[in-house]
């Protein structure tokens, strides 16, 4: 691939809605099913494990959407609220980058903020673009190269285009519906709980992951892969590690530590390398 990227198709961005719900619903019903299977195991008996199996088919895909849809609705103010996030106003030169390359993105520009913290990070939040916020470190502010800042609020704006918060919120409230529905079984639940619980984990740690090397490559389609790679180093490079009231926020910010059993971030290396080889770029939608 060249280059100059061709331009990307922004309508395609953020297909794959009806396709998620539906491996939502598959993936609790799966869910179910070992659930099924353990309590058995456990020591439930038969008419015991149907009696979970057939409700549990119907609930957790229903408490899954009821819980994520509020938990969509509320992520904006909430998140502004508890990282004393500052918006900027809209003649603010950072605000005017993004609203360029929101423009690009074909999508409203977010309220653009920046939040007090020694550490470098940027987070976006938001149930739709048209109630997202993107905020910016105090820190990452006053120490980045105007170049590097652009980078990152297009990695940002790329969860915004892509609905990365909705997806990530509504795989997150379809994990909790299975636990909390285990969680009126008075037998052997803590046990299937567990294991239930470390597997959708897993899988919700490895969607996170993916979404981050997506919001990079759209990132890198915007500004340049090579501008993109340099906003990750400088970004690695620093050595300050956020508050702990930003801790909460980790998943959600450019920047977290991919060196847990859980990480919600691939290492350094593994975005670069996928940039370098152009894996998810050569993916994205792109106008013919």
């Amino acid at each position: 691939m060249s280059a100059t990227l061709p331009e990307l198709d922004t309508r395609r961005l953020a297909h794959g809605g009806v396709g998620q719900k539906i491996a939502l619903i598959l993936s609790a019903w799966l869910g179910v099913f070992l659930g099924s299977i353990l309590l058995g195991l456990t020591g439930f008996g038969t008419l015991a494990v149907v009696t979970f199996f057939f409700p549990a088919l119907l609930f957790v895909p229903v408490f899954g959407f009821v819980f994520g849809s509020i938990g969509v609705s509320r992520s904006r103010d909430r998140v502004i609220s508890h990282t004393r996030t500052k918006i900027l106003p809209a003649d603010h030169p950072l605000t005017k980058g993004v609203a360029a390359l929101a423009t690009k993105l074909d999508i409203p520009c977010p309220s653009v903020g920046v939040y007090p913290d020694q550490a470098m990070n940027a987070f976006a939040a938001g149930s739709s673009p048209q109630k997202a916020v993107v905020s910016f470190s105090q820190s990452l502010v006053d120490r980045l190269p105007a170049r590097s800042i652009l980078a990152i609020a297009a990695h940002e704006l790329a969860h915004v285009a892509n609905r990365d918060m909705r997806r990530m919120q509504y795989a997150t409230s379809f994990q909790n519906a299975l636990t909390w529905y285990l969680f009126w079984w008075e037998r052997g639940k803590v046990f299937v709980r567990w294991i239930l619980g470390f597997l959708g984990e897993l899988m919700l740690m490895r969607l996170s992951r993916t979404r981050e090397f997506w919001a990079d490559a759209t990132g890198a389609a915007l500004i340049g892969k090579d501008a993109m790679m340099e906003a990750l180093r400088d970004i690695h490079a620093d050595r300050a590690q956020p508050s702990p009231e930003y801790l909460a926020y980790a998943r959600m910010m450019i920047r977290a530590n991919p060196k847990t059993l859980l990480s919600t971030h691939p290492t350094l290396e593994q975005r670069l390398q996928a940039l370098r080889d152009e894996t998810y770029i050569r993916r994205l939608p792109y106008r013919r």
